[in-house]
């Protein structure tokens, strides 16, 4: 895991359900993705990816950055966010101390370990980098569960770090050729992209809507991609994103509105929801 370089490195199903929420009825389960004639996922498994059954094939999604294209990938819901604030999970990366520039020295051949994985209490894909002093004749991945760092009384530091590593089926799959990093989970293999730090805040994402289904859920708008304010190397970006939904009027023509600009001036209605998803811009 690339802890200390900033990397800035189609259509995903909205898929809803039945629950309270902000304003509109919440979704079981939401993606980010747009809505365009294309059939294919943005992630399709051959079973439950947890913590790396099966395997999934993640696609690209289009959406629009102030009148440009942009693409991400749609992560879903796994992470619990409050007032636009993003629940962590604690990451431990093992170092043998830090060089004369104050950079860690990680144990060369240890892999990362969690202890959440999707399912869990307390999952988040947004990590907090906890660094574990060892030793230097530490053997490499002699330890590979957080229980197992815990009685080893080790040194901890905390440097304030957040990395955006969401924990998918072994054997996935990326359109943009992301490779999978391997971790550790209670002894076992699991495996997540890398798509560097990230600020653990939501910002927002505009999906687009015709009204609302009996049930409270959306009626979205065939065609329409999503909207985005702040792609990586804006100030304030983050790749979760909070749901703002836009009525659309009737005759509105999708894809007429690209940018958050647009969406505030056309004064169509825009209804918050409290529901927050990972979607890592990868090409803006």
């Amino acid at each position: 895991m690339k802890l200390f370089e900033q990397k800035l490195n189609r259509r995903g199903l909205l898929q809803v359900g039945a629950a309270g929420g902000v304003g509109v009825a919440a979704f079981a389960l939401v993606g980010c993705g747009d809505d365009d004639d294309d059939d294919t996922p943005a992630a399709t498994a051959t079973t439950d990816g947890g913590s790396g059954s099966g395997e999934a094939d993640y696609r690209l999604v289009h959406g629009w950055h102030r009148g440009e294209e942009v693409v991400y990938y749609d992560f879903g819901m796994n992470s619990p966010a409050s007032n636009g604030i993003v629940a962590t999970a604690p990451i431990y990366a093992f170092i043998t101390g830090m060089d004369s520039d104050g950079n860690p020295m990680f144990v060369e051949g240890q892999h990362n370990i969690i202890d959440a994985v999707p399912g869990d209490a307390g999952y988040s894909d947004l990590w907090e980098v906890n660094l574990v002093v060892v030793d230097e004749d530490y053997a490499a991945d002699s330890i590979k569960s957080v229980d197992d760092v815990m009685l080893g009384n080790f040194e901890m530091m905390k440097p304030g770090l957040f990395v955006n590593c969401p924990i998918v089926p072994e054997g996935s799959t990326f359109e943009n050729g992301e490779e999978l990093v391997q971790g550790w989970y209670k002894g076992d293999a699991v495996f997540y992209p890398d798509f560097g730090m990230n600020p653990p805040s939501a910002i927002p994402i505009w999906v687009f809507a015709t009204g609302m289904n009996s049930d409270g859920s959306p009626q979205f708008l065939e065609g329409q991609n999503n909207i985005i304010d702040q792609v990586p190397g804006d100030a304030g970006y983050s790749a979760f994103w909070n749901v703002q939904l836009v009525m659309a009027d009737e005759d509105y023509e999708p894809n007429s509105l690209k940018s958050a600009a647009d969406v505030m001036a056309s004064g169509m209605e825009v209804m918050p929801t409290d529901l927050v998803v990972n979607c890592p811009v990868v090409e803006a």
